[in-house]
């Protein structure tokens, strides 16, 4: 377990990680940092740390044309990584307008130009807890049409960033709009995937966060859920995924957000161990079983053959 500079909170009940577990960490944001100053281990420090503790790849994410190059950039100096190109939702509404079409430029030249470099396209999706109005969600259900059919053009795998609003977000000017329900988010990105025609086993839900109810729909029609690192935890988010198969399951830490079990960005990609430690308590399995189906999951969804590290036996 990483050590950092961080009040201690009490563990939940459940076992811990055991020694010598194969993992990969499907989706963080490593090197980027949102944690407190000095919270967090350095990267380097981060990612020797993953490859140490039995990791064998870690895929970080992108959300904006900043983060691309700062991602892109560290993985070209580590050898079992590889990254993601995002447009994530947040950078649709928090994005300055008079910056937003520049930046827009530069992601989707590099995208359309250099699909070699990458896995996927994602975290791309909708975020109606940071939307609150009508028009900002519509807003990023516009980009989530542009940026859905580039990977499809590119034939690449689609990460989704999908958040539903709660009771303290819904558009109050508009009480009875879709957009307001529980569920809107999923409604929305489920009508657009069949609108255009997405075949669910190349779409992965990261750090899927329900409702429950969805889990065993979405992996019946074939798409993949992730599971962060604070289900082991939270117990929200190993509920969502109890019903699902293994065979739709991922593993990952979103870091730095999604720490086992502390509040807050600080988390780092060794912790993922702890998603395999709580898929395995709600499915009932021996860690090192569980352990080697999310990997061999990994590799499937994200091409990964020939690019994995060899598991220590």
């Amino acid at each position: 377990m990483s050590k950092t500079k961080t009040s201690k909170s009490p563990k939940p009940a459940l076992p811990e990680p055991l020694p010598g577990l194969p993992f990969i960490d499907v989706h963080c944001h490593l090197p980027l940092d949102f944690s407190p100053k000095d919270a967090l281990p350095s990267p380097n420090a981060q990612y020797e740390e993953f490859i140490q503790l039995g990791g064998l790849y870690l895929i970080s994410s992108s959300i904006d044309w900043k983060s691309l190059g700062e991602i892109r950039n560290f993985a070209s100096r580590h050898e079992f990584m590889g990254f993601t190109c995002g447009w994530a939702p947040q950078t649709v509404t928090f994005t300055a307008s008079n910056i937003y079409a520049d930046e827009w430029t530069h992601w989707i030249e590099y995208v359309t130009t250099h699909p070699e470099d990458f896995l996927a396209i994602g975290e791309i999706g909708l975020d109606f807890h940071h939307a609150k109005k009508i028009a900002a969600r519509e807003k990023q259900v516009q980009e989530f049409r542009k940026v859905l059919q580039i990977a499809l053009d590119l034939k690449k795998p689609i990460v989704l960033h999908v958040r539903n609003p709660n009771a303290n977000y819904i558009d109050l000017q508009n009480k009875d709009h879709s957009f307001n329900l529980p569920d809107g988010a999923n409604r929305v990105i489920l009508e657009i995937l069949a609108e255009f025609h997405v075949d669910p086993r190349n779409v992965m839900w990261h750090c899927f966060s329900g409702p429950p109810v969805y889990g065993p729909q979405l992996s019946k029609e074939g798409y993949w859920l992730s599971v962060p690192s604070s289900a082991w935890g939270f117990p929200m988010w190993a509920r969502n995924t109890k019903e699902v198969p293994i065979n739709n399951l991922l593993t990952e830490t979103d870091a730095s957000f999604q720490h086992p079990w502390r509040p807050g960005p600080i988390n780092v990609p060794a912790n993922v161990r702890y998603a395999i430690v709580a898929i395995a308590n709600t499915h009932q399995m021996p860690q090192e079983d569980l352990a080697r189906r999310t990997v061999q999951n990994a590799i499937t969804f994200f091409h990964l053959e020939n690019k994995v590290r060899k598991a220590v036996t």
